[in-house]
C-alpha cells in the first residue's frame, strides 16, 4: 500500500460528511459504559447503553460485542438448589413469570397409570432444568477489522494494534498524574501520535512511512481508512462498534473523556486504530467483520432439540414417552421451545431471586404487625445514609429504644463543590446525575493570627506530601530522593509492612504535631444564599419524612472509607458521588438546619424544629466502622451531653458491627458471635482497623456486596430486622408527601443509582474478565486513569474479583434489584408513567418494584399491564 492510500479521498472530504461520522462514533459508542478516573470514580451498569431492553435480550445483544455471560451458568445454579438456596417453589415461580400462558399444571401422565408416573407438565420442565444438556454461551462474536484480518490469516495484527494503542493511550490520557510525559499538553491524541510516530521503531519503517503520511485530521483517517479497507458505508457502525469494544476500558475511559470536555478523544482514539489496522494490513484486505466472525461462529456447537430435550426428561422421571397423548406431547414440545437452552438459565436466575425475595416480603410483612412503639419524643435520630454498610450501623444503634434511625442519600440533597481548609480545586460532593450548585468553603474558626497560622501549616504539610509524590515520579528525582532519604523511607516501609496500625498511628501522631488539624467551621454565608438554605433545609427533611417530632439532638451521618494502597478506594468511599465521603455534606446540611433565619422560614412551611434540636454531622469510616463527630467544637454547652452520650453509642454500634462483619472476612480471627463479649467486639475493631491501614490487604472490606433490595418507607417497616447489609434503606413517609414530590425524586435519583451500583456488582460477579477488575494481585495503575492486569492491555472494567469474592467462592450474590415501597400505588404507577427511563428500567426487569399503600396491605408488583398481586406460588405437582 502506498502512501497515498491513505490520503484524503477526492473530492476533499466536507465539514457535514465529517460531522455525520462523529455523529455514527457518538452512537457506536453507546454500547460502552463511561469509566471515570480512579479518583472519581462512579459506579454505572456496564450495559447502560442496552436499558432499553429488556435484560435477556440486552445480554445476548451485548454479548456479540463483548463476549459475555450475564449469568451465574447452569451447573453454578444446578449446586445452588443442591445447597438449598434455590428449591421447586422458586422453580415453580419462575416459571410462570416466563411463561405465564402455559397451563403448567396440566397432567402429562395421571398417577393412577402406574408407579413412576404421575407427571405434570411443570414436573417434566423441571426435570429439563435439573439434568437438561448445559449450553455454554458466551464468545465475542463481532471483530474489529484487525481480528477479522487474523481470522482469516492467521496473522497477529490485532496484538500489533492493540499494544501499540495502550501504549500511547497511556501516555497522553494520564491528566497529569505522571510528572512526566513525553505526549502530553499535545493538540490531541491523534495528532500528538501522528507528530510521533515516524520515530517509534516498535514499528516498521515502512508502516511508520505510511502513517505520518496520512491525514492531519482524525476525522479524514476513519474515513480514508475505511476507503483503504474496503468498508462498505452500509457497515461502517458496526465496525465502529466493533473497535471501540476491541479494548472497551480504553474507549469507555475516552466516552468519559469526550463527554466530560467535549473534546475528541473517541474520534482520535479510532483514528489512530484504524489507521495503523490499515497500515499493518496493507493491499491485502480483510473480509468484513461479519462475514469472518460468522464463519468461525458456525463451529459452536448446537443446542439439543426440543424433543430430544423432552425425550431425556421424561427418561430422567422414569416416564415412557409413549405414555403421553399427542395433545401432551405436543404441549410439552411447545413449552420446551419456549425455554429453549439459551434461555433456560434466566430461568434459574428468576428462581434465584425470588426466593431472596419472598423471603424479604415474608420478613417485612410480618415485622410489620407489631403493635406502634409509644409516642416517646427519643434522645437522638440518627440519620445514615442508605448505602447498604449503613443498615448494620442503624440496627446496632437502635439496640437502644431511644435512639431512632432513619435513612437518606449520603451527599444529604446538598449538591456542592467542596473547598477544604487545605486547599486545592473544589470537589463535587454530589452523585453523579447531578451537578454541584454552590460552592462552599471550610474556614479556620478563632483568633485571626491563629487561624492563619494553622491554614499554612495545614497547606505546608499538604505541600510536602506533594513534593515527594511528584520527586518519586520524575524521571531522574527517584534516584535522588531514595539517595536522599532512604535512611527514612526504608525504615518507613518495614514499619508499615510489619505494623500496619502502628505506622498508621505515628503518621497521625507526626501529623498533628507538625500541623495540627484546625478548628473548622463552614461558610455558609459565602457558599448558599438564604432562600436557597431554605429549599435545601425543606426538600431534604421532606424527602425524609422528618418534619415534625424532632428530638433533643439529630445526628447527619455520612459515610467514606481509608485503606491503604488501594487504586479503587473511591468505589468503597462512596459508588455514587465520585469517590467522596459524605462527610462534607453532613457538615453543610447541619450548618443550615442550625441556621435560625433557616428555622424561622421553614416554620411558615409547617416545619418547626425546636430551639432545643441541635444537629450535629458525623462520618461512618465502613471500613474499620469507627464514627467520628464532626465539629464537636461548635456544639453549644448544653448539648455537650447529649454529644458524649451519643458518641459513646455510635462507639458501641460500630464496635458490634465490626464484630458481625469481622468473621465474614478472609483471614479474619474468631470474634465470636459479635454480640456477647466486650473482648470478641475489641478483637474486631482491631482487626478491622488494621486491615484498612494494611498496604498489602487485598480485602479490606466487602463494600456493597450483596446488595439485593432498596426498601422506600417508614422505618417502622424494617425495624427489628436484621436485613444483613444488603438493602438499601430510604426513609419515606407519604403522609408528609402529599404531591408525591419527595417520591418521584427518591424514585429517579437515588434508586437508579443503586441501580447502577447493583449492576456493576451483578456483571463484576458473573463476568469478571470483561466486566470486573480480576484479582487485585497484579493491578498496575495507570496514572489516575485505571488499572491494568500486569504491564500492559486492556484497562479493567467494574470492580476486583476481591471485591464480590473470596476465592473461587462469590460472597455477593448476582442478584437484580427490587424495589420496595410503601406508598399509594396510584402514586408510585403515575411517577413511573411520567418517567419513559425508569419505565425502561421496571419493564425490561433491571430493577423489580414492589408496593403497597401501608401496614397491612397485600404486596402488589408493578408491571407495564399494570399492577398484580403478589402470591405464593403454586407448588409443584399441583394442577
Amino acid at each position: 500500500m502506498s502512501p497515498a492510500a491513505l490520503a484524503p479521498p477526492a473530492p476533499p472530504v466536507s465539514d457535514a460528511v465529517r460531522a455525520r461520522l462523529r455523529a455514527d462514533i457518538s452512537l457506536a459508542a453507546r454500547v460502552l459504559p463511561v469509566s471515570r478516573p480512579l479518583a472519581d470514580l462512579v459506579a454505572v451498569n456496564p450495559l447502560g447503553g442496552f436499558e432499553d431492553r429488556d435484560v435477556p435480550t440486552a445480554i445476548e445483544a451485548a454479548r456479540a460485542w463483548y463476549g459475555i455471560v450475564g449469568h451465574l451458568g447452569e451447573p453454578a445454579y444446578r449446586a445452588a438448589y443442591a445447597a438449598g438456596r434455590i428449591d421447586d417453589t422458586d422453580l415453580a415461580v419462575a416459571l410462570r413469570r416466563w411463561a405465564p400462558e402455559i397451563p403448567w399444571g396440566t397432567w402429562l401422565v395421571p398417577p393412577e397409570t402406574g408407579p413412576g408416573h404421575g407427571s405434570t407438565l411443570e414436573t417434566v420442565v423441571l426435570a429439563d432444568l435439573h439434568h437438561g444438556e448445559v449450553v455454554e454461551v458466551g464468545g465475542r462474536t463481532e471483530a474489529s477489522l484487525a481480528e477479522a484480518h487474523d481470522l482469516r490469516g492467521g496473522s497477529e495484527v490485532a496484538a500489533t494494534v492493540d499494544a501499540h494503542v495502550v501504549r500511547w493511550c497511556a501516555a497522553h490520557l494520564d491528566r497529569g498524574q505522571a510528572a512526566w510525559s513525553p505526549i502530553r499538553g499535545e493538540p490531541g491524541l491523534y495528532r500528538a501520535w501522528q507528530q510521533l510516530v515516524r520515530h517509534d521503531r516498535t514499528l516498521p519503517r515502512p508502516v511508520r512511512r505510511r502513517l505520518a503520511a496520512g491525514p492531519s485530521r482524525a476525522e479524514d483517517a476513519v474515513l480514508a481508512a475505511f476507503e483503504a479497507l474496503d468498508v462498505a458505508p452500509s457497515d461502517q457502525l458496526s465496525v465502529l462498534r466493533a473497535e471501540l469494544t476491541a479494548l472497551p476500558g480504553w474507549a469507555a475511559h475516552l466516552r468519559w473523556r469526550s463527554e466530560a470536555a467535549g473534546d475528541a478523544a473517541l474520534v482520535d482514539y479510532l483514528a489512530l486504530r484504524l489507521s495503523l489496522t490499515a497500515a499493518l494490513v496493507g493491499d491485502a484486505g480483510p473480509p468484513t467483520p461479519m462475514t469472518a466472525v460468522a464463519e468461525a461462529a458456525r463451529l459452536e456447537r448446537t443446542p439439543q432439540d426440543p424433543v430430544t430435550r423432552a425425550r431425556h426428561a421424561l427418561h430422567r422421571l422414569g416416564v415412557d414417552p409413549g405414555a403421553l397423548d399427542p395433545d401432551g406431547w405436543e404441549l410439552l414440545v411447545g413449552a420446551l421451545t419456549h425455554l429453549s437452552a439459551p434461555r433456560r438459565p434466566w430461568v434459574w436466575q428468576t428462581a434465584y431471586e425470588a426466593h431472596y425475595r419472598d423471603e424479604l416480603l415474608r420478613s417485612l410483612t410480618l415485622a410489620n404487625v407489631a403493635p406502634p412503639a409509644v409516642d416517646v419524643r427519643p434522645r437522638a435520630q440518627v440519620v445514615c445514609c442508605i448505602d447498604v454498610r449503613s443498615e448494620g450501623l442503624r440496627r446496632h444503634l437502635e439496640d437502644d429504644p431511644q435512639i431512632d434511625t432513619l435513612g437518606f442519600a449520603g451527599f444529604f440533597a446538598v449538591a456542592i463543590g467542596w473547598r477544604a481548609v487545605s486547599g486545592g480545586q473544589p470537589l463535587a460532593n454530589c452523585p453523579a446525575l447531578i451537578d454541584p450548585r454552590h460552592e462552599v468553603s471550610e474556614v479556620v474558626v478563632g483568633s485571626h493570627r491563629v487561624a492563619e497560622a494553622n491554614r499554612r501549616r495545614t497547606a505546608a504539610w499538604a505541600g510536602a506530601a506533594d513534593g515527594v509524590h511528584e520527586a518519586a515520579t520524575t524521571p531522574g528525582s527517584a534516584f535522588a530522593l531514595a539517595e536522599a532519604a532512604g535512611w527514612i523511607t526504608g525504615p518507613i516501609a518495614g514499619l508499615r509492612t510489619a505494623s500496619p496500625t502502628g505506622w498508621e498511628a505515628l503518621r497521625r501522631g507526626t501529623r498533628r504535631s507538625l500541623a495540627p488539624t484546625p478548628p473548622t467551621a463552614v461558610d455558609l454565608v459565602g457558599g448558599i444564599p438564604p432562600a436557597d438554605r431554605v429549599l435545601t433545609a425543606r426538600a431534604a427533611l421532606t424527602m425524609m419524612g422528618l418534619t415534625s417530632g424532632f428530638a433533643r439532638l439529630v445526628v447527619l451521618c455520612g459515610h467514606s472509607s481509608d485503606t491503604a494502597a488501594n487504586p479503587y478506594e473511591a468505589s468503597l468511599r462512596c459508588g455514587a458521588c465520585g469517590g467522596h465521603g459524605g462527610g462534607p455534606n453532613a457538615r453543610v446540611l447541619a450548618a443550615v438546619l442550625n441556621d435560625a433565619d433557616t428555622r424561622q422560614a421553614l416554620r411558615l412551611h409547617g416545619i418547626d424544629l425546636p430551639d432545643d434540636t441541635v444537629v450535629i454531622a458525623a462520618e461512618h469510616d465502613t471500613t474499620s466502622d469507627v464514627v467520628t463527630v464532626l465539629d464537636p467544637h461548635l456544639v453549644p454547652s448544653t448539648h455537650h451531653d447529649d454529644v458524649e452520650r451519643v458518641r459513646r453509642d455510635l462507639v458501641r454500634a460500630g464496635a458490634a458491627l465490626a464484630a458481625e462483619r469481622c468473621s465474614q472476612l478472609p483471614g479474619a480471627p474468631d470474634a465470636g458471635d459479635g454480640t456477647t463479649t466486650e473482648a470478641s467486639r475489641s478483637v474486631a475493631a482491631r482487626h478491622v482497623a488494621r486491615r484498612g491501614a494494611d498496604w498489602s490487604e487485598t480485602f479490606p472490606e466487602w463494600g456493597l456486596a450483596g446488595n439485593a433490595a432498596f426498601v422506600i418507607g417508614p422505618r417502622s417497616l424494617t425495624r427489628g430486622l436484621d436485613l444483613q447489609r444488603r438493602v438499601f434503606l430510604h426513609s419515606y413517609d407519604s403522609r408528609v408527601d402529599t404531591d408525591g414530590t419527595a417520591l418521584e425524586t427518591i424514585l429517579t435519583a437515588p434508586l437508579v443509582v443503586a441501580q447502577w451500583i447493583n449492576c456493576q456488582y451483578w456483571l463484576s460477579s458473573t463476568d469478571p474478565e470483561v466486566f470486573g477488575a480480576g484479582t487485585k494481585t497484579v493491578h498496575n495503575p495507570v496514572g489516575d486513569v485505571g488499572v491494568l492486569s500486569g504491564r500492559s492491555g486492556d484497562l479493567r472494567l467494574g470492580l476486583p474479583l476481591q471485591s464480590v469474592a473470596a476465592g473461587s467462592r462469590l460472597v455477593h450474590e448476582p442478584l437484580r434489584l427490587m424495589a420496595v415501597v410503601e406508598a399509594p400505588l396510584e402514586r408510585i404507577a403515575g411517577i413511573v408513567d411520567r418517567h419513559p427511563g425508569l419505565r425502561d428500567l421496571l419493564g425490561g426487569g433491571w430493577v423489580t418494584l414492589v408496593g403497597r399503600g401501608g401496614p397491612g396491605d397485600p404486596w402488589h408488583e408493578w408491571t407495564p399491564a399494570g399492577w398484580r398481586d403478589w402470591v405464593a406460588p403454586t407448588m409443584v405437582g399441583e394442577p
